[in-house]
């Protein structure tokens, strides 16, 4: 994608940032996009290097290699004299994986391969950075710029989704990959036309599962407000800067003597519609909304039988003074910010989608059911978090599961005890409390003393469970997996599958299914593509938070949906790291459509 064929901002622009006439310039549409870029605040120094340097042609590695990073050095929290890598080019090559939507492997692997690459970031071609190297300096070193990253990323794959560019589509292994005859000419012109299909299935599936509370006859119909919050959305806009967009599409050519209303709803109304509404309210409609999405992808993607289901939780960055926000919870010891808003979300996981089926605000207990649970502590409970999303999948979507995957957080008592209640088969990876670093400790070694797969059956926790003491045991499985070339570190898992690691047989076939896990990352799962489809804002009522975020969850899961339709046109049906269609290039041709549409 990033063909002759595609689509460039002087030539074939059809939303708000381009001017009437075909006269404008490629400068006057960079300005203008700037104005609605990811984060709404400009371009960062990186991207106006980037929009210097951006084409058709340009690839991810090309431009990396002429940024500029000095003015960054600053923030480098390592001393210079200090026997580490140097901050330049480690910098680059993180804006490479990021660009790329890669992982620490990939990254490693690729700077090890190409030394032309490797020198032209900067680095020693015969002492490239390992993947721990490239993990550890992430999270640590550029954690005080993970922000800086991750909008200048947002914004450059924006940019070069819009001229065209290749940065950002799936880096491929082999040439061999792409099916013959599946041009990218082709390819781009099933984008356009499926983003069309979906647009349609926007307007008849997931606009009516919503219902603002407000008076009879109001000037704005709900269907406009949604309309208004989609082009937030694809734009990534704040509210009033989006609804002036949204303007400039239903009335393009205004007359001073329009009324008011013919511009569409302000940015004021959509929110205010929205504070109406309570956080029950909004997780029902968003539901609501992803089931009748399912039930109208089902016949077209290709889920297992029963399905795997993954539970996760979002985090969505707080920033500014708590005070009494009591929804806004403490973040996790890994991110770069101290609090956030927490999301739980329900994914059905096939070989060739990860479609979100519903979600769930978490961290306040007003969402649950406290008083089922002994002792005093009458915080939300992940069990029930899992119980309200397993029953939704189960008798409002539908779908039957068999398997179940969740992130750490779901690691406890109450959780163990309503999946066997359910009779489903779970694996959770384990966080390295004391008992679970003894049984690390206590690991099968091979004749060389490498760490083998080891399997502990019958380990008892404890922890409150609904309806129960407050000190209910419960019995899981630990499953212990050595180091590999993608994690440094032994991985335990929780598990009630049939496993066990009698043999060296039996030790492979209990890593092949742990490894399944890993799965649940399935296509671009991260969920900070979820977060690319929310409007940007900077509002602390938590029903605006919550509405931004489950209607990115329904965008999120349109944009899979078309990704898998021109899989399914070009004969390609696989399970695939890495979408076809990206988020950037799918949210460009959906904004493009948009502005069609009104």
């Amino acid at each position: 994608m990033g063909d002759d064929s595609s689509p460039t901002v002087t030539n074939n622009w059809s939303d708000h940032v381009a001017a009437a006439d075909d006269s404008r310039t490629q400068r006057s549409v960079d300005e203008r996009l700037q104005d609605i870029g990811p984060l709404s605040g400009g371009w960062l120094p990186l991207t106006k290097q980037a929009a210097e340097v951006v084409d058709k042609t340009t690839s991810a590695a090309e431009l990396v290699t002429h940024l500029d990073v000095s003015q960054y050095c600053r923030a480098d929290p390592i001393p210079h004299w200090h026997d580490s890598k140097p901050f330049e080019p480690m910098l680059r090559a993180i804006l490479l994986k990021e660009l790329e939507d890669a992982s620490d492997g990939w990254l490693h692997r690729t700077l090890d391969s190409d030394p032309q690459l490797a020198d032209a970031l900067g680095f020693n071609p015969d002492d490239t950075p390992s993947r721990s190297t490239i993990s550890r300096a992430q999270t640590n070193r550029f954690a005080d710029l993970q922000s800086t990253i991750e909008t200048a990323t947002r914004q450059i794959q924006a940019l070069a989704a819009e001229r065209g560019s290749p940065i950002g589509t799936p880096y491929e292994d082999s040439a061999s990959e792409e099916p013959i005859g599946s041009s990218k000419r082709t390819v781009n012109r099933l984008i356009r036309g499926k983003t069309r299909d979906l647009l349609d299935e926007l307007q008849t599936v997931v606009l009516p599962a919503f219902e603002f509370d407000r008076p009879d006859d109001p000037v704005y119909d709900d269907e406009e407000l949604l309309m208004l919050e989609a082009c937030l959305g694809v734009t990534g806009t704040a509210a009033n800067g989006g609804a002036e967009t949204y303007g400039d599409f239903v009335n393009p050519d205004p007359d001073l003597d329009d009324p008011f209303y013919e511009d569409g709803p302000s940015g004021e109304t959509l929110l205010e519609a929205i504070k109406d509404l309570s956080p029950t309210q909004i997780a029902e409609m968003v539901n609501r909304g992803a089931a009748r999405v399912l039930t109208r992808a089902k016949p077209r993607l290709e889920f297992e039988t029963p399905v795997m289901l993954s539970i996760d939780i979002t985090y969505v960055a707080f920033y500014g003074e708590r005070e009494e926000l009591v929804r806004v919870q403490g973040a996790p010891k890994d991110k770069s910010y101290d609090w956030c808003y927490k999301f739980a979300t329900a994914n059905v996981v096939g070989d060739n989608v990860h479609f979100a089926a519903a979600m769930l605000p978490v961290g306040h207990a007003d969402y649950h059911d406290p008083e089922s649970y002994p002792g005093e502590d009458k915080s939300y409970r992940v069990g029930d978090v899992v119980r309200r999303l397993v029953d939704h999948v189960s008798d409002v979507c539908r779908v039957h599961t068999r398997r179940l995957y969740a992130d750490r957080e779901f690691y406890a008592t109450d959780v163990f005890s309503v999946l066997e209640q359910r009779d489903l088969f779970y694996v959770i990876p384990a966080p390295r409390d004391d008992r679970v670093k003894r049984f690390i400790a206590r690991m099968d070694e091979d004749v060389e003393g490498q760490k083998q797969v080891t399997v502990k059956s019958e380990h008892a926790v404890y922890g409150p469970v609904k309806h129960c003491v407050p000190n209910t045991r419960a019995e899981t499985t630990l499953v212990g997996l050595p180091p590999d070339e993608d994690r440094d570190e032994v991985q335990v898992f929780a598990t009630n599958l049939d496993v066990n690691d009698e043999i060296g047989l039996d030790r492979r076939l209990t890593k092949k299914q742990i490894n399944r896990y890993r799965r649940r990352g399935g296509i671009e799962t991260a969920y900070s593509k979820i977060k690319e489809f929310a409007p940007w804002t900077t509002s602390t009522n938590f029903s605006v938070r919550l509405f931004h975020f489950g209607f990115a969850v329904l965008l999120y899961d349109l944009w899979l949906l078309v990704d898998f339709l021109v899989q399914t046109l070009i004969d390609v049906i696989e399970f695939r790291t890495k979408p076809r269609v990206t988020a950037p290039r799918f949210r460009a041709f959906l904004r493009r459509e948009v502005s069609a549409l009104l």
